[in-house]
C-alpha cells in the first residue's frame, strides 16, 4: 500500500519538529578546563572531581543561562590557557588581566583579589617597608601562577640567583619557614587556606603591609573562547552574574576570598 506524498511530507516535518525540540532541550555542553586552586576550586586526590566555591558558582551560572558544564580533570595552568586560546576548551575561571590574555580569550569580569603579600620568617630583623626592597632579597614563588603587576615586574627583573619557582603555595611557604629563602610572594586567600591546614608553618612566618605602594586590588575574569560556536554564551553569562551580584548569590558562594 503506497501512502499519499502528501502523508510522507507531513511525516518529514513531523519528524523535523520532534528532532528540533530535542536539540533545544539539550543544554549546550561547555568545556571547563580547571587546575587546583587552593581556596576557590580544589581537586580530589586522584585529581579528578573539582570542588569549592568556584566550582559552585559555575555550576548556578550554567544553570541560569541554560548551558551544561564538562569539568576536566586537574590540568596544569599553562596547558588550560592553551586549550583555550586554541579552542579545545570552552572557558577557565578566576584569570588576571594582561594584555596577551585580553586578545587570545574574551574576558569576562565577576570580582576581584586583594593584592599579593609578602611573607617573611616571623625572625627577620630588618623591617620590608617598600617594594623596591625585593629587589635585594631571595624570593619564592608558585610556577604559573601571576602576581600583582607591580609585583611581577620586580619578580621579572630579579637575577636567577635570588628567585625560585615551585608548584605549591604550601612548598613556597616551607621554604621560607626552613630559611632556603628570604620570602615568598603570595596571594593572601591561598596562605590563609594553607596556614589554616598548617599552624606550625603558620607560627614561623609574618606577613607584611607596604608603605606608600599603591597596591590596588585586580579583577578577577572569566575566560571564554574566541571559538565559540554559542556567540550569544558570553552575553547570557554577563546577564546571569548582574543577576546573581543583584540577588546576592554570588556573595553567599564566594563570601570573603574575593572583593565585589
Amino acid at each position: 500500500m503506497k501512502f499519499p506524498s502528501f502523508l510522507w511530507l507531513l511525516l518529514a516535518l513531523l519528524g523535523n519538529a520532534v528532532g528540533s525540540k530535542n536539540a533545544e532541550a539539550t543544554p549546550v555542553a561547555m568545556r571547563w578546563c580547571l587546575d587546583h586552586f587552593p581556596r576557590l576550586h580544589e581537586f580530589d586526590a586522584k585529581g579528578r572531581t573539582a570542588t569549592g566555591p568556584s566550582v559552585e558558582m559555575m555550576q548556578a551560572i550554567a544553570d541560569r543561562a541554560g548551558f551544561r558544564l564538562e569539568l576536566s580533570r586537574q590540568t596544569p595552568i599553562a596547558r588550560c590557557l592553551k586549550d583555550l586560546a586554541a579552542g579545545d576548551t570552552d572557558i577557565m575561571v578566576n584569570l588576571l588581566y594582561n594584555e596577551e590574555r585580553a586578545r587570545q580569550f574574551i574576558l569576562v569580569r565577576f570580582a576581584s583579589r586583594l593584592p599579593d603579600q609578602l611573607y617573611r620568617p616571623v625572625t627577620a630583623a630588618k623591617p620590608v617597608l617598600l617594594l623596591s626592597q625585593i629587589s635585594s632579597m631571595s624570593v619564592v614563588i608558585v610556577r604559573g601562577f601571576r602576581l600583582h603587576p607591580k609585583l611581577q615586574k620586580i619578580a621579572d627583573a630579579l637575577p636567577a640567583n635570588q628567585i625560585q619557582y615551585v608548584d605549591s603555595a604550601l612548598n613556597a611557604l616551607k621554604l621560607v619557614a626552613m630559611g632556603r629563602t628570604e620570602a615568598a610572594l603570595l596571594s593572601p586567600n591561598i596562605v590563609k587556606t594553607v596556614l589554616d591546614q598548617h599552624p606550625d608553618i603558620a607560627r614561623q612566618l609574618q606577613s607584611t603591609q607596604f608603605l606608600h605602594d599603591d597596591l590596588q586590588p585586580e579583577d578577577i575574569f572569566i575566560g571564554l573562547s574566541r571559538h565559540l560556536k554559542h556567540h550569544d554564551t558570553e552575553h547570557k553569562i554577563r546577564a546571569v552574574l548582574a543577576q546573581m551580584k543583584q540577588d546576592g548569590s554570588l556573595q553567599r558562594i564566594l563570601g570573603d576570598t574575593v572583593l565585589y
